[in-house]
């Protein structure tokens, strides 16, 4: 397998989906990739999760709460592991109970999200445990600084790498499972954002001079529209770290905004599908000059844009172009014609 070729530090993302339905493909892909390497693992709440809990902090419905607690004692009993995660269940009713306890609505939120991402790494490190390998759930509020922006949070870097001491101890002896999306500020919870689990991975690699990251999910990797809304996207296998900057800032979903910059020039990113081990793309200092086109969306309207191919004609209002991009404006109804009719345009289909 490719990953085999890759050893010393290794840090791996996988996503929600691939924690909530993937469990057991992920538990034996962490234990192939610590054959010969020391290996990071970084995890994202389970699919779901994070809404239901962004839900439960505005409305402090009690059915969400025991929806919460049903979701992770479901798979607690479908994996057959003894885990206890009663104090994590009342820790999170008292935060809902007193959300006058934090400076602001984002800190309490953020609070409350965090439970998600806590409660992964706790069940994930108990089943590597009961797998024969020594792990340690590590919680990235006593790991990851960030400044004041509760809800999407830039991480510290010059701050944070004075702590990863902490990570270097335990991979002497143990795998690390560290909670995505989660941050520090002033003692209080940060969340760095949808998608910030990536952001994690990709600090972690960077602070530790890994050898790659690896961004395991539902899907195989980088795809030249979304592949959800264009039928015909295809991998890109190769993409340079200055096309991935470029795309993950105009809204490619596959690699959080803030992913790249920690990395550029020292760590390469690999895609992947949990289910197959299917490696699909590479973000590195290689590009397979395929053009990718992104979209964001904003109340009716969209943004969408094509990076690397700055040039192509397009019959919408041009919103920017730039050197290797071009972006224009469609209302929200417009979009996914939009993107498949330009897919068609930019690949030549028939």
């Amino acid at each position: 397998m490719i990953y085999k070729l890759f050893n010393n530090r290794i840090v791996v993302k996988f996503g929600g989906s691939s924690v909530r339905f993937s469990f057991r493909e992920t538990l034996e892909l962490v234990k192939s990739l610590c054959e010969g390497n020391k290996v990071v693992v970084v995890l994202s709440a389970l699919k779901g999760v994070t809404d239901l809990l962004l839900d439960l902090s505005k409305s402090k419905n009690p059915e969400l709460l025991e929806k919460f607690e049903e979701i992770h004692l479901e798979l607690i009993e479908r994996l057959g592991i003894d885990v206890n995660l009663e104090s994590e269940f009342k820790e999170l009713e008292f935060i809902i109970k007193n959300e006058k306890l934090f400076p602001s609505i984002d800190a309490y939120v953020s609070h409350v999200l965090s439970f998600g991402e806590r409660l992964s790494v706790k069940i994930f490190s108990r089943s590597l445990e009961d797998h024969g390998i020594n792990a340690t759930a590590v919680d990235a509020f006593y790991l990851i600084k960030t400044n004041e922006d509760f809800s999407n949070a830039k991480v510290d870097l010059e701050k944070t790498g004075k702590n990863i001491w902490v990570i270097e101890e335990l991979l002497k002896d143990s795998v690390p499972i560290v909670t995505g999306f989660l941050g520090n500020f002033n003692g209080f919870r940060t969340t760095l954002g949808r998608g910030g689990s990536d952001y994690t991975a990709s600090v972690l690699g960077r602070l530790l001079n890994a050898r790659a990251i690896l961004i395991m999910s539902d899907v195989e990797g980088i795809y030249t529209a979304d592949p959800r809304i264009v039928k015909d996207a295809k991998i890109v296998p190769f993409i340079s770290y200055h096309e991935a900057l470029i795309a993950s800032r105009l809204g490619m979903k596959a690699l959080h905004e803030r992913a790249v910059e920690p990395i550029v020039g020292r760590v390469p990113i690999i895609f992947g599908k949990t289910s197959n081990r299917k490696l699909g793309s590479l973000v590195s200092h290689v590009s397979s000059k395929m053009p990718i086109i992104t979209h964001k969306i904003s109340e009716e309207m969209a943004k969408i844009s094509i990076v690397g191919s700055p040039n192509v004609d397009v019959r919408w209002p041009i919103a920017e172009r730039a050197d290797n991009y071009v972006a224009f404006l469609v209302t929200r109804d417009e979009l996914e014609n939009a993107l498949n009719e330009l897919h068609e345009v930019v690949f030549n289909e028939s």
